[in-house]
C-alpha cells in the first residue's frame, strides 16, 4: 500500500469515503503504452475508491487522479469500492486529487477531500 485515506464523512452524491493506492508486482514483464509509448513494465499500481454503495450505470466508472484518467473502475460484489489499474506512475504524486465520475466528464467528477500522501519517502515525486 503506497497510500490510503479514509474518512466517516462522504463525499459528494457518490458518497465516497476514502481511496488506496497499492503497488501490484506483474508475474512478467509486458510491454504495454504509457503515456503515448511503449514501454515495457513489470509493476501496475491498483487504484481503488471506497463508499456507495455504488450505483451500476451504463457509463464505465472512471477514476481520476488530478486532470488524468487513471483508469475505468470495476465494482465489488456489495458496490462499495471501485477499483482501477494504470500503468502510468506519474500520476501518482504527493498532493494529487483523487476522484470518481461515470463517463469522462469531468464536470461531473466527484473528489475525495484526502489528498495522496505516498508512505515511502522519495517515491514518484
Amino acid at each position: 500500500v503506497l497510500s490510503e485515506a479514509k474518512t466517516a464523512k462522504q463525499s459528494g452524491e457518490l458518497k465516497l469515503t476514502g481511496y488506496r493506492v497499492e503497488e501490484v508486482q506483474l508475474p512478467r514483464s509486458i510491454s504495454a503504452e504509457v503515456r503515448g509509448q511503449q514501454m515495457v513494465v513489470d509493476r501496475a499500481w491498483r487504484v481503488t475508491i471506497t463508499g456507495g454503495p455504488f450505483p451500476v450505470r451504463a457509463m464505465p466508472a472512471v477514476i481520476w487522479i488530478d486532470d488524468q484518467i487513471a483508469g475505468y473502475g470495476i465494482e465489488n460484489e456489495t458496490l462499495s469500492q471501485i477499483t482501477a489499474i494504470t500503468l502510468d506512475n506519474s500520476l501518482l504524486r504527493k498532493g494529487g486529487v483523487v476522484s470518481l465520475s461515470y463517463g469522462e466528464n469531468k464536470e461531473d467528477r466527484v473528489q475525495l477531500p484526502q489528498r495522496i500522501q505516498l508512505k515511502r519517502e522519495g517515491e514518484n515525486q
